[in-house]
């Protein structure tokens, strides 16, 4: 039998379902959750019009679409960049710096299967809401702490694998973060401004780092017609991201 949360599919509608109790009221009509105790994952559960919706499992891809929101989080071709451009193992040990709603750490956590990842939020409400999203995605190797990272960085004892930032005063903590990582160790910056990345970009060869690359990620919906393909959506800006390597 399956345990929640589920997740409800019906075209390019979803549905994250917590609990087996109660209703859920959709475009389609209402359905009895209490229906799912009895379903496997890829069975359907009809709603009271005889609308069918397909119940799959909560997984990561679905993190981005069902986490609950506090800040901006940095979006999945972002967050793969980074994943694929510091070659992440399955076992290292992760800074996250600016916590936010908890999107990047929940993804790293989850690639991060036998490591940990410590992530940072100074704003207490952040934290609850990230700390209630890794609840959600089952997480057990994601540790919360609620503090300034330049204060809480003092009390840290071993090397990290790979430091992630998206905070304010970025360009501040990298020489501590270079201090924090062990030889071969990655330092990944986000920001959405570009005069602030080119200071990340320029501080972080000043501080000796090497393979030091600052680029931006674009995604590019296509839109398939009969008669041909095309885009059809704006190109929205997320974010520009600085990586390096100390070596």
């Amino acid at each position: 039998m399956i345990k929640p949360p589920v997740v409800l599919l019906k075209g390019k509608h979803s549905f994250l379902v917590e609990k087996f109790e109660g209703q859920l009221h959709t475009h389609h009509g209402i359905i009895n959750l209490e229906e799912l105790r009895n379903k496997n994952y890829g069975d359907e559960i009809e709603t009271h019009l005889g609308v069918r919706y397909k119940i799959l499992p909560f997984k990561p891809a679905d993190f981005f679409k069902h986490f609950k929101r506090s800040a901006t989080p940095i979006m999945p071709k972002d967050i793969g960049a980074i994943i694929a451009y510091t070659g992440l193992s399955p076992d290292s040990l992760i800074l996250d710096a600016g916590t936010g709603t908890g999107m990047l750490a929940a993804y790293l956590a989850y690639f991060n299967k036998y490591g940990e990842v410590v992530t940072v939020e100074k704003r207490p409400e952040f934290a609850k809401i990230a700390r209630e999203n890794f609840k959600l995605a089952k997480l057990k190797n994601v540790h919360q702490i609620i503090g300034d990272v330049r204060f809480v960085a003092e009390g840290f004892k071993k090397e990290f694998d790979l430091i992630v930032l998206d905070m304010k005063d970025d360009v501040e903590f990298i020489p501590t973060a270079k201090k924090l990582l062990r030889i071969s160790g990655y330092l990944a910056v986000y920001n959405p401004y570009i005069e602030p990345t080119r200071r990340v970009y320029e501080t972080m060869l000043k501080e000796g780092f090497r393979e030091v690359e600052s680029f931006e990620i674009i995604r590019i919906d296509l839109e398939h017609k009969r008669i041909g393909t095309r885009p059809f959506t704006r190109v929205w800006h997320t974010g520009f991201i600085v990586i390096g390597r100390k070596v």
